[in-house]
């Protein structure tokens, strides 16, 4: 997937915060993948020297930036990498913001039950992965994301958020069914005003 990077930086809306589960597992995904030493490089010219730990909040245009160079620097790899620290950023959210006696209560729901209770505790904290952009619940197997801090200063030939993409398909498997999956169907970075992913079994 071809991407171009742009680097005028576009007035935004104002900054907001996410949470440390957007940055640490790319962490270790790409020291994994790729190798401490290079991960390094591209973590300090994201801006973010110090790894945050799991409670504290990180500015999200680091957040942004780092995400926009792993594409920048490794395309290949990229999609792979946004898949694993996706899907570990989903289970940081479940053991943080899901209590476990819920957790068992959601796994023993009804499916079309828990997959909207488990939507509705994502909106609930949406600023941890959204930052100031604005999380949706469209339909029940449609959700968005408005002002995608991620895919703001991205120009691609397809959808790119495969970070979000893992991350929403894990939570709903882990919380809800495991055979549910979830595609990205329209993207900020080809031009579409939000991107949606489609939550399916």
């Amino acid at each position: 997937m071809a991407a171009a990077f742009d680097n005028s930086h576009p007035p935004q809306r104002q900054a907001g915060l996410m949470g440390a589960n957007m940055v640490v597992p790319l962490h270790a995904v790409i020291e994994k993948e790729i190798g401490g030493v290079d991960r390094d490089l591209v973590f300090h010219a994201s801006g973010i020297t110090d790894l945050p730990g799991e409670a504290e909040f990180v500015p999200e245009g680091k957040v942004a930036h780092l995400h926009q160079l792993v594409w920048e620097k490794w395309p290949e790899q990229a999609p792979r990498m946004m898949d694993m620290a996706g899907r570990v950023a989903a289970e940081v959210f479940v053991a943080h913001y899901i209590p476990p006696k819920a957790r068992l209560m959601l796994q023993n729901m009804p499916w079309s039950i828990s997959a909207w209770l488990v939507g509705k505790s994502a909106r609930h904290n949406a600023w941890t992965f959204a930052g100031s952009g604005m999380f949706a619940i469209q339909s029940t197997s449609r959700l968005a994301l408005f002002h995608n801090p991620l895919a703001l200063n991205i120009n691609a030939d397809g959808p790119c958020c495969q970070y979000y993409a893992a991350m929403f398909e894990h939570m709903f498997q882990r919380l809800s069914h495991r055979d549910f999956t979830c595609k990205e169907v329209c993207c900020s970075a080809t031009g579409s005003d939000h991107c949606a992913f489609d939550i399916s079994l």
